[in-house]
């Protein structure tokens, strides 16, 4: 059986029998927790609670924050409980996924779930809504902000209103689909900003022209194979039409530009256009699929969701 702490468990499992008792349900509790048991290499957090999706090895005692559980994962190293495979994984507050047998959270029930913590609702996300498309997780995706955002602490707050306010559209033909458009709320004017798919060839840089003008400064990043980025209202840009970037390149500054408010818009689009005057049109809008980030610990960041934590 998993290793565990006997006291969290002990503390955990008496309620659930008081709770069961009085016919009260047992509220859900996403907590801190800890690798154990894990060999020299340290436990695997993956992106998907699936193997062969490795991040990184974090060593025994690290602490995690779990927030909820799947028991339908892959099982690892043919662990078995109650005569069947041990298939339960943790996902973390930033998304990443950890198997859950080497961690001291409370050994789970025959229904394959610890005791207290919440249940995801599925091992995947929903699908994405009609004529949108995920950004592929094969393909490199990061968030589009440096340790320096917010004043140095590296860290915002996503304001995504998916399919509200300009945040509208998947697959119209003559306007810039932006469903699954993020807003970074809290960063400051002239907080540098990366191209969020990395790599590429800058499509467009400059003032948005007509009809596009609520986007202010903005530039579009073709990523390849049809994959394409853009961020909006900058106070400065610092690439040219046709340059070469890398993850790494400082491609703008965020700004209120086009907007009342400092903070910056990215999207993604599959297959769009882009018209003499530099706007953008048709294609699909891409729903942000496994960001990676380096602060918080590193890692992915499955998709974003509303008020969510956005790490460098």
């Amino acid at each position: 059986m998993k290793a565990s702490s006997a006291a969290a468990r002990g503390l955990i499992l008496l309620a659930a029998l008081v709770a069961g008792v009085l016919g009260v349900a047992v509220p859900a509790q996403a907590a801190t927790y800890h690798v154990t048991g894990a060999d020299a290499q340290g436990l695997a957090v993956q992106s998907e609670p699936h193997v062969n999706h490795v991040i990184r090895y974090v060593p025994n005692g690290t602490a995690l924050n779990v927030s909820c559980q799947v028991n339908d994962g892959d099982q690892v190293d043919g662990r078995v409980q109650y005569g069947r495979p041990f298939r339960t994984w943790d996902r973390l507050a930033d998304g990443t996924w950890v198997y859950d047998w080497y961690t001291d959270t409370p050994t789970v029930s025959t229904d394959g779930y610890s005791p207290g913590i919440a249940h995801c609702d599925s091992g995947s996300l929903p699908a994405p809504a009609s004529g949108c498309v995920d950004w592929p997780s094969s393909k490199f995706l990061q968030t589009p902000l440096t340790s320096a955002a917010n004043g140095g602490t590296g860290s915002v707050v996503a304001n995504p209103h998916y399919g509200t306010d300009y945040h509208v559209n998947c697959d119209t033909t003559d306007r810039m689909n932006q469903y699954y458009a993020v807003d970074l709320v809290g960063m400051r004017t002239g907080d540098p900003v990366l191209s969020p798919g990395g790599g590429g060839t800058v499509k467009y840089a400059g003032w948005a022209p007509s009809g596009w003008e609520s986007c202010g400064q903005y530039i579009i990043v073709d990523h390849g194979g049809g994959w394409w980025s853009v961020v909006c209202h900058l106070s400065a840009v610092y690439v040219r039409t046709g340059q070469t970037v890398t993850n790494n390149t400082i491609i703008g500054a965020v700004g209120a530009t086009g907007t009342s408010e400092a903070h910056l818009h990215f999207s993604l689009m599959k297959n769009a256009s882009i018209t003499a005057a530099g706007g953008v049109y048709g294609g699909q809008s891409a729903r942000p699929r496994h960001l990676y980030h380096l602060g918080c610990g590193g890692g992915y960041y499955d998709w974003i969701s509303q008020g969510m934590q956005v790490c460098y």
